[in-house]
């Protein structure tokens, strides 16, 4: 290119400015060359250093979600241990209740009534470890919630401390909100206890003892009257009706068993027999004396016919009203019957005097007929004795005499029914009696496990720890940070400035998992107790405590379930309507306290926006967060130590036990729940 003057003159030609970086033929310097590569690497390290100072300044708030995260994970790991102590307080008072409910029905069961005392010792001792775990519980968690804040610190601190790498320095922490526990803890330590139902117990199984003696006398006295009526010894009522008055077949029937026999059967009988006997009477004699045994029988046993003709015998499982005859073989007893002020006996005029004879064909009666008289108007001196036959309430009484008072004798066997019937209607007696105050010690039991189901069905320890609204991190990076060396020459600025960065995480319910398998946890390996407490009748306490903790989460179902598989397992209720009536009323009872199932997905924290947790919390976010900002020390160090002297100062600092669990059916064993510091601690100093 050239370039020439304007006069039209030539002239000396002029250097080009592009010269320096374009040649004469187009193609470029060595300048231009240069110049070139100097730009690019200097727009190469610009985007460089801006690439590296962008992501630097990133990091800050990376930091800062990790500390809210690590500090929410210390509060998800608090509402674990909770909800297992509660899970172990909640299933061991309902153990024990069921325990004790089992001891009433078995109270309720005569047989069984003694082995109650040892039933209900097992429940008591389960409720009164249960109490001391409840208050213990409560201490460590109350300790624990106090630590709290201190752990949520630590843990976020020692977060933001491993990010701090080469020349790049954090310092931050997360803060819990609320920052103070706001927990309930009133009920782990509800005030369950046994005492009322213990009374019940001890009351209800004294009644069934009285109705077992009772029901004994009772089954004593059938089994006496059985034998006097099926079984010879020598003889018995069914072998004499036969040999004395023929009776067989439906008449005299045989009963092998004294379960299938009743007191009536003996009057049926007796019935039968009189009936035959005074029907073949045939006030006949060859003499006075003979007539007079012939007469005086045939009015005994119209006298015996109509009376057990007319007797009850009333048995059922409502009670018994049993009234079987005393037949007289005495004067006395005589007396005291029809048979002596009945209007039977003929009269004849002797000598001027009314007399009574046994009847008109006695030898002494030669009189004129003077009409019917009792055996009472002879000792009221209205009538006479008749010296030949002499019928009179003596001769009435020797009727029955000899067969009462020797073996061979009907009326012998049948004085002992009678007698067995008395001593079985009062035994009977007694027993409902004692099953009626069975009956009301029962209602009021019932009364004192449905408050014990009351107890146990409100509402769980209100947890509000601090961190339950969630953690708020503010991390800072306090340092300039120079730009590294490599790629700074082509840039103005050489360090990268300070940051500060705020994050916030609270919990969450995680869908895929299920609590269900911490509390497994705990009972895993604890095995069923060969001795100690454990109870023959509705198993291992251990084994059922197991079922009741692991199915915490469902409660309702669970409970219903352990409950009827525990009376279920106790058996002999079949014909005993006092247990079985408290047997439905306490399965109702447990199905109707409505035992809401616990929400066993564990949490896992997840970041939110930091205005919702502060905004819960009723703080101004920009005012806390500046307050944050400036509580924050320089020194990554300071801030650790502080946070470990913290946790140190309310827990220890190696292992914090919030409490000794009690396994229940394993008398002193125990289970600590105990969270292990040295991790956080050993990564604070």
């Amino acid at each position: 290119m050239r370039v020439g003057r304007p006069s039209g003159t030539r002239g000396e030609e002029l250097p080009s400015p592009l010269a320096t970086f374009v040649r004469d033929d187009g193609g470029y310097t060595t300048v231009a060359v240069a110049v070139a590569l100097l730009v690019s690497l200097s727009l190469v390290f610009s985007l460089a250093t801006l690439e590296w100072a962008s992501s630097r300044s990133a990091d800050v708030q990376a930091v800062a979600d990790a500390s809210a995260l690590a500090g929410s994970n210390v509060v998800a790991a608090y509402s674990t241990v909770a909800q297992v102590v509660d899970a172990c307080v909640l299933s061991m008072g309902l153990l024990g209740s069921v325990i004790c409910a089992s001891a009433l029905v078995i109270a309720a069961i005569p047989p069984l009534q003694a082995m109650s005392t040892g039933v209900f010792a097992a429940g008591r001792k389960v409720l009164d470890a249960r109490r001391g775990f409840a208050r213990s519980a409560s201490e460590g968690l109350s300790r624990l919630e106090a630590a709290l804040p201190a752990l949520v610190m630590a843990n976020s601190a020692s977060c933001v401390s491993a990010n701090s790498k080469g020349d790049v320095r954090y310092v931050g922490l997360a803060v819990p909100f609320p920052q103070k526990s706001e927990s309930d803890f009133s009920g782990l330590d509800d005030g369950l206890d046994a005492e009322e139902m213990e009374e019940d117990a001890r009351r209800l199984a004294e009644a069934s003892a009285r109705k077992q003696a009772a029901h004994e006398r009772a089954e004593a006295a059938k089994e006496r009257a059985w034998r006097a009526d099926n079984v010879d010894d020598p003889y018995c009522l069914r072998s004499r009706a036969e040999r004395l008055a023929g009776l067989s077949g439906g008449q005299n029937p045989s009963y092998p068993e004294p379960s299938s026999w009743r007191f009536d059967f003996a009057r049926l009988r007796s019935a039968n027999y009189y009936l035959t006997r005074w029907s073949a009477e045939g006030e006949t004699g060859s003499n006075a004396d003979e007539l007079q045994r012939s007469c005086a029988r045939k009015a005994f046993f119209r006298y015996a016919y109509e009376r057990t003709s007319e007797a009850h015998c009333d048995e059922s499982e409502e009670g018994c009203s049993i009234d079987l005859p005393e037949l007289p073989h005495t004067t006395a007893g005589v007396r005291e019957t029809t048979l002596y002020t009945d209007v039977v006996w003929p009269c004849t005029i002797e000598d001027g005097v009314r007399t009574l004879h046994c009847s008109l064909d006695c030898p002494g009666a030669r009189g004129p007929y003077a009409g019917l008289a009792s055996l009472a108007d002879i000792d009221a001196g209205s009538a006479a004795v008749c010296p030949d036959c002499r019928m009179d309430a003596v001769a009435m009484g020797n009727v029955a005499d000899a067969s009462t008072n020797i073996s061979n004798g009907y009326e012998h066997y049948w004085r002992i029914v009678v007698e067995a019937s008395r001593e079985y209607q009062a035994a009977r007696d007694e027993e409902a009696q004692a099953e009626r105050e069975m009956q009301e010690i029962a209602e009021h039991a019932d009364g004192a496990f449905e408050r014990a189901m009351k107890l146990l069905s409100v509402g769980r320890p209100g947890l509000c720890p601090p961190g339950a609204y969630g953690c708020v991190a503010v991390v800072s990076r306090p340092d300039l940070t120079p730009v590294p060396a490599g790629i700074s020459h082509f840039s103005s600025e050489g360090e990268l400035p300070r940051g500060v960065a705020v994050s916030a995480a609270t919990l969450a319910p995680d869908e895929g998992t299920d609590g269900h398998n911490v509390l497994s946890s705990v009972f895993e390996g604890v095995a069923r107790s060969d001795g100690g407490l454990v109870l023959d009748l509705v198993g291992g306490i251990t084994g059922i405590w197991g079922r009741l903790l692991v199915s915490y989460g469902s409660s309702y179902e669970s409970v219903s379930g352990v409950t009827d598989d525990v009376l279920d397992g106790i058996g002999g209720v079949f014909g005993e309507r006092v247990a079985s009536w408290l047997r439905k009323k306490i399965s109702a009872t447990v199905t109707s306290a409505g035992f809401e199932p616990a929400d066993m997905r564990l949490r896992k924290p997840v970041l939110v926006n930091s205005q919702q947790v502060l905004d819960r919390a009723g703080l101004e976010r920009v005012g806390k967060v500046r307050e944050l900002v400036q509580a924050l020390p320089m020194e990554p160090r300071e801030l650790l130590g502080r946070c470990a002297q913290m946790v140190s100062d309310e827990l220890g600092d190696k292992t914090f036990t919030v409490a000794e669990l009690p396994v229940p059916g394993m008398e002193g064993t125990t289970i600590p729940l105990t969270i292990d510091l040295a991790t956080i601690l050993g990564a604070l100093t």
